[in-house]
C-alpha cells in the first residue's frame, strides 16, 4: 500500500514588473503575448516620475561598468550614467527581441503575463502633419495581444502603438 502525502510547499517569489513592447517588435518578430503564458524579452530600464512609473523590485542592483539592473530573474540595461540609488527610482521596462537599445549579451527575462493592455494613441493633423495629442493615450485591457496593429489615422486618428504587460518574473 502506497502513502500519499501533500508535497512540501516550495517558497516562491515573483517579482512583478511592468513591460512595454513596441507595436513593430511583436509584428517583425515577437510572439504576441498572452495572459496566462510566459514571454521572454530584452529589457531597457526607462525613468519616469514616481507618480508614472513603478518602483524597481527589492533588492535590484545597479551596476556602474556594465549599466545594468539585476533582481532575481530579472535583467535589464539602464544606460544612466548617475549613480542611482536604486531603492528610490522609479519607472518601467522597454522590452525588444533585436535593437540597439539593449548592448549584446544581456540575458533575456521571462515572465508570466499577469495583465495585458493595448496601447491607443490619438492624433491630430496640424498643418498637413499628423501629430500626437498631449495626454491623449488610452489604455484598453486585452487578453492577447495582437500580431498586427492598427493604423486607423484616415478613419480615428488613433494608432495601436504597442502593449504594456505586467510579468511576473520568478526569483529563483
Amino acid at each position: 500500500m502506497h502513502r500519499f502525502t501533500e508535497p512540501t510547499p516550495v517558497p516562491t517569489r515573483a517579482d512583478l514588473i511592468s513591460v512595454f513592447v513596441e507595436n513593430w517588435e511583436i509584428e517583425c518578430c515577437g510572439v504576441p503575448p498572452v495572459v496566462g503564458y510566459d514571454t521572454t524579452w530584452a529589457l531597457t530600464f526607462i525613468e519616469l516620475a514616481p507618480e508614472r512609473g513603478r518602483s524597481l523590485p527589492d533588492g535590484a542592483r545597479w551596476s556602474r561598468r556594465t549599466h545594468l539592473i539585476t533582481s532575481g530573474g530579472i535583467e535589464a540595461y539602464w544606460p544612466t550614467t548617475d549613480t542611482p540609488q536604486v531603492n528610490a527610482v522609479f519607472g518601467y521596462f522597454s522590452g525588444t527581441r533585436h535593437g540597439p537599445t539593449v548592448p549584446d549579451g544581456i540575458r533575456p527575462t521571462t515572465g508570466l503575463v499577469v495583465d495585458l493592455q493595448l496601447e491607443i494613441v490619438e492624433y491630430q493633423q496640424i498643418a498637413g502633419q499628423w501629430q500626437p495629442i498631449p495626454d491623449a493615450t488610452l489604455l484598453r485591457c486585452i487578453h492577447a495581444s495582437p500580431k498586427w496593429f492598427a493604423n486607423n489615422l484616415d478613419s480615428t486618428g488613433c494608432i495601436e502603438t504597442g502593449v504594456l504587460m505586467e510579468l511576473a518574473v520568478m526569483r529563483p
